[in-house]
């Protein structure tokens, strides 16, 4: 009935619209001053009441590791089992086009200025998060090579497991929760020209029959609704600890509703993310009926007949 990823624009708005979010991101907590209060604030309460594991003795840089091992073990096991050699080469240079775009904006483009507003200036720019983006690109790269009827989940997977990596980078105080949420941002962008080009380059496993498609809205619902409520509860998470006032005061009075209001806030886009990207890829999954071939993406060929008397001219 139709083929996959026919919808080009919408593709290409989508993107766009991830873009537009990550200027967002930056523009307001790297750039303004209220921003940098609000990270300030959180990344305070993060330090004096969490304490990192790196100081009970426990090496930090075993997060690399073990942040892509599980979802590494889950893409090999589909793409060996489902032989799905091309949706896997297209996903791997996702995760090195989303990690390599994250270093270059980080290290080259991006920069944090000094607003000498009394925020501590750190030399240097830490947005986005480089463990973040390794473990959502990671986690993504199962989301694309799954089949649609398993996308939903591995979506809900892929959330779960960033967000995860997210948090433990910020209560380490590595990153401000806006380095992680513009980590997602990086992988959704990568991740939706990844998908687009998936289902062109293998429609027959992108297309469901419409006799039997599969069930999406359980999954997308719980990951909007999961991701709006947290994002809600972090902004509500200021007001319990009192508003302005409280940010201004976060350096000697560390609240710990800006710990939760940080936690929060690397948890509640992921799932806003994942949500956006089931409906996306549900609806430009390709459809058919049973016994109907898979309907080509290019415009059909059209035949024209030709008259009795001319039919000599085109003899070979």
């Amino acid at each position: 009935m139709r083929p996959p990823a026919r919808r080009t624009g919408l593709w290409v708005v989508w993107l766009l619209g991830c873009c537009a979010a990550f200027i967002v991101v930056y523009e307001y907590f790297v750039r303004s001053h209220s921003g940098q209060w609000l990270e300030y604030a959180m990344l305070s309460a993060a330090d004096a009441r969490i304490r990192p594991l790196s100081e009970i003795g426990l090496d930090p840089w075993w997060l690399q590791p073990l942040a892509v091992a599980i979802p590494a073990v889950l893409f090999l096991t589909i793409v060996l089992a489902r032989q799905r050699w091309v949706p896997a080469l297209i996903a791997v240079g996702m995760v090195i086009a989303a990690n390599l775009s994250t270093q270059l904006l980080k290290a080259q483009w991006l920069h944090r200025p000094d607003l000498d507003n009394g925020v501590p200036y750190w030399a240097g720019n830490s947005l986005p998060s480089g463990h973040t983006t390794f473990a959502a690109s990671a986690a993504v790269a199962v989301f694309l090579v799954c089949s649609p009827r398993r996308r939903p989940l591995a979506a809900l997977f892929a959330a779960c497991y960033a967000s995860a990596v997210g948090m433990y980078t910020f209560t380490e105080t590595w990153h401000r929760p806006s380095d992680v949420v513009a980590a997602y941002l990086v992988v959704a962008v990568w991740a939706l020209a990844a998908g687009w080009l998936v289902m062109r380059a293998a429609p027959a496993d992108n297309t469901v029959f419409v006799e039997n498609e599969p069930i999406t809205a359980p999954a997308a619902v719980l990951a909007w609704f999961t991701g709006i409520v947290l994002t809600v509860a972090a902004g509500l998470c200021f007001l319990f600890a009192g508003g302005w006032s409280a940010v201004a005061e976060a350096p000697q009075n560390p609240s710990a509703w800006h710990l939760i209001a940080g936690l929060l806030l690397c948890t509640g886009p992921a799932f806003v993310v994942s949500g956006a990207g089931i409906n996306m890829f549900a609806a430009e999954v390709g459809r058919r009926q049973r016994g109907v071939e898979l309907p080509s993406p290019q415009a059909e060929r059209i035949a024209y007949p030709i008259p009795q008397n001319f039919r000599h001219l085109y003899r070979v």
